[in-house]
């Protein structure tokens, strides 16, 4: 898969998902939105808009992974870090 150079992204937030992040093209609608998006993750702010390019870092995972994602499903969702159990919480081993 060839990627663009430089691809235009906006990245929204919802109340109702903490620490999920959702990619999208810049300027499109949220009645656009694959998948059926809009529902699940309205209602939805804004963050910032990002021109990502391969050598752009990120936080949470590498830019290429994120372009690729959007070129061929059109977002990418950014979940929020799977928490280990706590050494305190887990149950012993047994002998």
């Amino acid at each position: 898969m060839t990627l663009p150079p430089v691809m235009e992204v906006a990245v929204f937030k919802t109340a109702r998902r903490p620490d999920t992040f959702l990619f999208l093209p810049e300027g499109l609608p949220p009645n656009e939105w694959p998948d059926g998006l809009e529902e699940i993750f309205m209602p939805a702010e804004k963050v910032l808009s990002l021109s990502l390019t391969a050598e752009h870092p990120l936080a949470a995972q590498s830019a290429t992974r994120v372009m690729e994602e959007i070129a061929v499903k059109g977002y990418f969702l950014q979940l929020p870090p799977q928490s280990s159990p706590s050494s305190d919480t887990s149950e012993p081993t047994p002998c």
